[in-house]
C-alpha cells in the first residue's frame, strides 16, 4: 500500500454513534473497513468517544486507528458476537481435551471474538485509544463463564498491533493462530484472562508491552523465532507459559513480578505462579522438539519459581541458555529443568545469575522425600536448582541465597550426564 495515497476515513462518516450503549456500531465500523479495503487500503479512524460494538472484521491493508480518548466497547449482548469462520486446519492447536478448559477453534463458543482478523496481510490496530472487552460472561463458554476474546487473529501475516490499551477482556485479550512476521509493541493490557496467547507462529515480536492479567500474561506455543523483550509482565498465574514446543525463543530484558494486580477470575487468587513456565504437553498432546531457548537479562520478583521447564513424553529439548537472571522473593520452588518420564534435554547453561529463595523452616522436610514418588512432591527436595534427565548442566557464576530456615540441599541432579555445579555455584550467607 502506498501510504502517501492511502485514504483516511472516520467511522462517523458511516453512521457510528458515540456514547450510546444501546447502539451496536458494528455495521458502521465494518462498512468503513470494507470501503477502505476496497479502495486499496488505508486508515479507519475511531474518534474520541465510546462506541459500543459487536464483532468487527479487519481487512488486509487496513489500519484501525484509535485516537486519544476513543473507546471501542464490547456489546453486553452475546448475540452481537460472531464465531471464527476459516478453512484453516487448526486442530494441531487444540488443548484441554476432556476438561472445562477444552479449547478448539471449531467450537463456536470458544471462538467468539469482538475483533477478527482472518487471512489478513499488512493490517493492524494502532493509537492512544482503548478496546474495552466489557467483561461479558457466557454460560456456554469455557469454564461456563468465559465470553468472547477481544481480538482473534487466524492465518495472518505482517500485522502490527501497537500503542493502544486492552482492558476487561471477556477471555483472552489476543488469541492468534498461525501468525507470521508480526509485532505487538507498546501495548497495555489490563485484567481478563491471558494477555497475548499465540498458537503457531513464525517471526513474531512482543516488545515494550505492559501486561497485567488475571491469567497468563503471554502464552501459547509452536512458536518459531519468537522474541519477547522489554516487557513488564504481572500475572495471577504465569508470566510466560508455553504449552506447545517452540524453537528459537528469546525472552530478554523483561521484568516479571507478582502478586497479580488483577485476580485470577476462576480461583480469585492473586498469587503469581512461575515467571517463565515451559511445559509442552501440559494441556494435551503437543509432540515435537523444543530447542534454542535463550533467557537473558530478566528480573523476577515474588513468584512461585523463576523458571520451570517440564518436558512431556512426546517431547525432547536441545539447548536452554539462561544468562543474567536476577530473582528475588521466590516463594516456594527451585529453578528446574526436568522430565518426569524419559524425555531428555541435551544441554542447560546458566551464567551470571543471582537467585534468592524463601526457605521452608522444616527440619523434617529432607527425610519426607525418601522413597516418595515424584507425583507426591509438593516442592523439590532442594531449594535452589533441580535438574532431571539432562545430558549436560553447565553452571558459571551463579549465586544462590535463601531467606529464613532451610534444611534441604541447595541444588540436585538426577540422571544428569555431566555437571559442574559444585564449581559454578556460590552459596551466599543465609539471611
Amino acid at each position: 500500500m502506498n501510504f502517501l495515497l492511502a485514504i483516511v476515513v472516520s467511522i462517523l462518516s458511516y453512521g457510528a454513534v458515540p456514547n450510546d450503549t444501546t447502539v451496536n456500531n458494528a455495521n458502521a465500523i465494518n462498512t468503513a473497513i470494507n470501503d477502505c479495503a476496497d479502495k486499496g487500503g488505508g486508515v479507519v479512524e475511531v474518534p474520541k468517544g465510546t462506541f459500543t460494538t459487536g464483532s468487527v472484521f479487519l481487512r488486509s491493508g487496513v489500519t484501525l486507528r484509535l485516537n486519544e480518548g476513543a473507546v471501542l466497547l464490547g456489546s453486553s449482548r452475546l448475540s452481537d458476537y460472531s464465531s471464527l469462520v476459516t478453512d484453516l486446519d487448526l486442530s494441531r492447536y487444540e488443548s484441554g481435551q476432556g476438561t472445562v478448559n477444552y479449547n478448539s477453534a471449531t467450537d463456536s463458543q470458544w471462538s467468539k471474538a469482538m475483533i477478527f482478523a482472518v487471512g489478513c496481510v499488512g493490517a493492524g490496530i494502532e493509537g492512544a485509544g482503548c478496546i474495552d472487552g466489557g467483561d461479558v460472561r457466557n454460560p456456554l463458554g469455557e469454564e461456563h463463564m468465559r465470553g468472547p476474546h477481544t481480538l482473534l487473529l487466524a492465518g495472518c501475516h505482517d500485522m502490527k498491533m501497537r500503542d493502544f490499551k486492552v482492558k476487561r477482556s471477556a477471555n483472552y485479550a489476543f488469541l492468534a493462530y498461525r501468525l507470521d512476521r508480526s509485532a505487538f509493541s507498546n501495548l497495555t493490557i489490563e485484567g481478563g484472562w491471558d494477555g497475548i496467547h499465540i498458537r503457531g507462529s513464525k517471526d513474531v515480536r512482543i516488545e515494550k508491552c505492559q501486561i497485567h492479567t488475571g491469567d497468563d500474561a503471554i502464552a501459547g506455543g509452536y512458536w518459531e523465532k519468537m522474541k519477547i523483550s522489554r516487557c513488564v509482565l504481572n500475572s495471577s498465574c504465569n508470566g510466560i507459559r508455553m504449552i506447545m514446543p517452540s524453537t528459537d525463543l528469546e525472552v530478554a530484558d523483561c521484568n516479571i513480578y507478582g502478586p497479580g494486580q488483577y485476580e485470577h477470575i476462576t480461583s480469585h487468587r492473586t498469587r503469581s505462579e512461575h515467571a517463565i513456565n515451559l511445559e509442552p504437553g501440559a494441556w494435551g498432546k503437543a509432540p515435537g522438539r523444543m530447542d534454542r531457548i535463550f533467557i537473558r537479562r530478566n528480573t523476577v520478583e515474588s513468584v512461585l519459581s523463576p523458571l520451570c521447564v517440564t518436558l512431556g513424553e512426546d517431547n525432547t529439548c536441545g539447548t536452554i541458555v539462561v544468562e543474567n537472571l536476577t530473582a528475588r522473593d521466590v516463594t516456594r520452588m527451585a529453578l528446574s529443568v526436568k522430565s518426569w518420564g524419559t524425555a531428555l534435554t541435551d544441554n542447560v547453561t546458566l551464567k551470571h545469575c543471582d537467585l534468592e529463595f524463601d526457605g521452608i523452616d522444616d527440619p523434617g522436610l529432607p527425610a519426607w522425600f525418601v522413597d516418595r514418588p515424584t507425583s507426591e512432591w509438593p516442592v523439590f527436595p532442594c531449594w535452589g536448582m533441580f535438574f532431571r534427565n539432562v545430558g549436560e548442566v553447565d553452571v558459571r557464576d551463579v549465586t544462590l541465597r535463601v531467606k529464613g530456615g532451610e534444611y534441604r540441599k541447595a541444588y540436585m541432579c538426577q540422571n544428569v550426564g555431566k555437571e559442574n555445579l559444585a564449581k559454578g555455584v556460590r552459596l551466599a550467607d543465609q539471611k
